[in-house]
């Protein structure tokens, strides 16, 4: 008797520890789908621990498992045979005072663990909404994004799964406009990548010289194009890709002054609009002549749906990450054919945003890069 105990409460510690390893395995699975943790090693451990309390209890229970299962065929064929099933027995009526006692259950065991279950489900939920940022006068509001995004709570992931829209495409193109093609860009000559690094700086002083179509081309390519294999040639949290690039030519051979969307698709650039823009850039660059005298400006830009639907408010921190990844890739095409680049972060996004026609809501400007012979 003492040994039956002691196997039915080991049974039903482990049917505990069953459900909270359940739970664990779902709730870390949820973060590695929304947020690419592939290397979320808890998700595997728990994994583990479901497998080995799943095992345990089938071990626990096998009897009665085989018992039921016979039991079940053996009513089963009784059925197909055409055997009646025994009539259930009567219930026993306990006649009126007689062996009858009366108890007052206050608080049942089942209340008991409806109890238990609820408030743990209410302090996970507690723990999972956060209370909104009390923005004081004068307070960085960069520093409030980066607390509000650092820690995002169960809620919030589990609301990341039907509150944030849809996945828009991975490519942006403009059906009716002017397509200007680019010549294949030749990746053969030029520095190797560590003398490229090397020598890689910010240039803000430009000669009146035109850079060729051949060497946007390959600036462009390996800045945000793809490869042969059909990659692009810098990373993106979730391969998402949601920044677009725009070049504002002001002196490039063979290619008219205007704005332009490059497709990294098809290779090849879309005009937004044609015309001398150097004086309108200088303008909304805050006075920065350099980029009236360069060859190219390099705008980068952040459609936030690519990203949104997946990481919610991280999204915003990816995207930046990655037009940093696609600045230095500029930087080192340009050095290596012999060219100079500057990142520049300070402009009026605005007026940037009404240049480039976007709308500064869906889409946003967050970089810009000088490009030009030196």
């Amino acid at each position: 008797m003492k040994l039956r105990r002691m196997r039915q409460d080991l049974d039903h510690l482990n049917i505990w520890v069953l459900l909270a390893a359940t739970a664990a395995t779902i709730v870390t699975g949820l973060l590695v789908q929304l947020w690419d943790l592939h290397g979320f090693t808890w998700h595997t451990y728990f994994g583990y621990a479901l497998v080995f309390t799943v095992v345990i209890h089938l071990l626990l229970n096998f009897r009665q498992l085989l018992a039921y299962t016979g039991f079940r065929v053996r009513r089963t064929l009784r059925s197909v045979r055409g055997h009646p099933r025994p009539a259930p027995h009567p219930p026993v009526r306990q006649p009126a005072g007689v062996g009858a006692t009366t108890k007052k259950v206050l608080l049942s065991r089942r209340s008991l663990v409806g109890l238990a279950l609820g408030g743990a489900g209410g302090y996970l939920i507690g723990r999972g909404v956060r209370p909104p940022p009390q923005l004081e006068r004068g307070i960085d509001l960069g520093l409030v994004y980066h607390q509000w995004s650092s820690q995002p709570g169960l809620v919030d992931a589990v609301g990341a799964l039907a509150n944030l829209g849809r996945q828009p495409s991975l490519y942006k193109s403009y059906d009716n406009a002017v397509r200007v093609a680019l010549p294949p860009a030749s990746l053969a000559g030029g520095l190797r990548t560590e003398m490229a690094m090397a020598r890689r700086q910010s240039v803000r002083a430009y000669s009146t010289a035109s850079m060729t179509a051949q060497e946007l081309s390959r600036v462009l390519l390996l800045t945000a194009g793809l490869s042969n294999a059909g990659r692009r040639h810098h990373p993106s949290s979730g391969a998402l890709y949601p920044i677009e690039t725009y070049a504002v030519v002001h002196n490039v051979a063979e290619v008219e002054r205007g704005v332009y969307h490059y497709n990294p698709e098809n290779h090849l650039l879309e005009q937004v609009r044609a015309g001398d823009f150097r004086t309108y850039v200088v303008e909304h660059g805050l006075n920065q002549q350099f980029l009236g005298e360069c060859a190219v400006v390099i705008y980068l830009t952040m459609i936030f749906q690519r990203m949104r639907f997946k990481y919610g408010e991280r999204s915003y921190r990816y995207g930046l990450i990655e037009a940093g990844h696609l600045g230095q890739n500029l930087y080192l095409a340009a050095t290596s054919l012999g060219l100079g680049a500057c990142a520049v972060g300070a402009y009026d996004d605005h007026g940037i945003e009404k240049l480039l026609a976007i709308d500064g809501r869906e889409e946003v400007s967050v970089y810009l890069l000088s490009l030009g012979r030196v």
